[in-house]
């Protein structure tokens, strides 16, 4: 438990300070639309995510389960390379991605080029919190964490305060950030040989990577349907994000603890669902104060917060189960099934999010893949997996028939 929220007030402050600045930078330049940016640019977040399972998470599982010295290094590097191309693309057609969400491009430009900037180098600051983790180093990971955010916040309100000026905020705290990244990234360098392996680290992140992209496709089309409905759906979902993402954020903690623990072959079933369930209840109360409150400082439509709200809450408590039979079942029993699992169902939600002409779209598609996804879930527990003195372990491999689905994921198993 100690460990869960070591991991998870680090999240927590991963995720909250730059939910802070919004809502801060917002009141000191005195325009309550800037808190929206949050909204605009949610769907990058699955982007740097992608980055960070991919060549962060991926890469040190590898090296603890195939004894890669090389992994976590290639993954740094390779990582940094590939993400810098990716994130130029939205900051070189900013003005097309402002305007696809029909959103004046004027006003937010800056902001958004602020917002997408800021994921980039939190992308790279990921892949070295992601090797502490592993290294078993939660209270040095947290320190970082806290002073990186802690110079972001500071940075940019203190900067807007004096200045006034929303560009020279963003130019000085980038600034900063990098500069923390890069000495980050010295202290922590050693000798590697660069290669080409980084493929690999796919077969413990692939269902988590499907995930992502998946989320990235509801988000980006999604809010832009969501958006169209008005300025009372985008305020109520701007507040529902505020106040839930950083509860999502957190809860993270959960699956990282599982990956370290399944690689390293000493986790216990029992005691980290029971953990999780506790841990996820602090944070649906904690959600719903949040919400609540900020709702009604900015006057906000409570029924249409309240439906949001409640689909957020649902899907924590399903996803705090999901989440660890997902890891061991892509670590220790089969990447091709729950990859295929989270493959299908995560295209169902995204067709749900983008094809609904509703300003609940996303939220439908939401509560549909989390229902059908701890299902399959609990078909597993049931059927592949037992408990035998409180770790779960494979009671029988998948037979014949059900290694159809895994065919839908052979090229991603070729590549390993």
């Amino acid at each position: 438990m100690k460990r869960l929220f070591r991991i998870g007030s680090g999240l927590f402050v991963y995720s909250i300070i730059p939910i802070l600045s919004w809502v801060v930078l917002a009141s000191v330049l005195h325009d309550t639309r800037i808190a929206n940016v949050f909204s605009i640019t949610y769907a990058l977040q699955f982007v740097w995510m992608i980055f960070k399972l991919f060549f962060g998470t991926g890469a040190n599982i590898r090296k603890e389960k195939r004894g890669d010295p090389n992994a976590v290094m290639n993954g740094i590097f390779w990582g940094t390379i590939f993400a810098a191309v990716v994130f130029s693309i939205p900051l070189c057609l900013v003005d097309k991605y402002i305007s696809f969400f029909g959103q004046d491009v004027e006003f937010y430009k800056i902001f958004v080029i602020y917002s997408i900037l800021q994921q980039f180098v939190q992308t790279l600051f990921s892949f070295s919190v992601e090797k502490l983790y592993f290294q078993d180093k939660e209270k040095l990971a947290n320190i970082h964490i806290f002073s990186f955010n802690l110079l972001n916040f500071a940075a940019l309100v203190l900067t807007a305060l004096f200045s006034q000026s929303a560009l020279v905020a963003v130019c000085v705290t980038i600034s900063v950030l990098f500069v923390y990244v890069l000495a980050l990234y010295v202290w922590q360098f050693q000798k590697f040989r660069i290669d080409f392996k980084f493929f690999k680290n796919l077969r413990y992140v692939s269902a988590n990577i499907v995930s992502a992209f998946a989320m990235l496709m509801i988000y980006l089309f999604g809010f832009k349907i969501a958006f169209s409905a008005g300025s009372e759906y985008l305020v109520a979902l701007n507040i529902a994000g505020l106040c839930t993402d950083t509860q999502w954020d957190t809860m993270g903690a959960i699956e990282t603890v599982a990956n370290v623990d399944i690689s390293k072959n000493r986790y216990n079933y029992r005691k980290e669902l029971k953990n999780g369930y506790f841990f996820t209840f602090i944070l649906i109360c904690t959600s719903i104060l949040m919400c609540y409150s900020m709702a009604l400082v900015d006057k906000a439509n409570l029924a249409i917060v309240t439906v949001y709200l409640v689909i957020q809450i649902v899907d924590m408590l399903t996803d705090t189960f999901s989440a660890i039979l997902k890891v061991f079942t892509q670590i220790e029993l089969s990447a091709s099934i729950i990859t295929g699992i989270d493959l299908v169902l995560k295209t169902l939600r995204t067709l749900i999010s983008v094809l609904l002409i509703s300003p609940y779209c996303t939220e439908i598609g939401q509560i549909v893949s989390s229902f059908l996804f701890f299902g399959a879930m609990l078909f597993l527990r049931f059927t592949k997996c037992q408990v035998v003195g409180g770790r779960l372990v494979i009671r029988r491999k998948f037979g014949k028939g059900e290694k159809t689905m895994a065919k839908i994921m052979q090229i991603l198993q070729e590549q390993v």
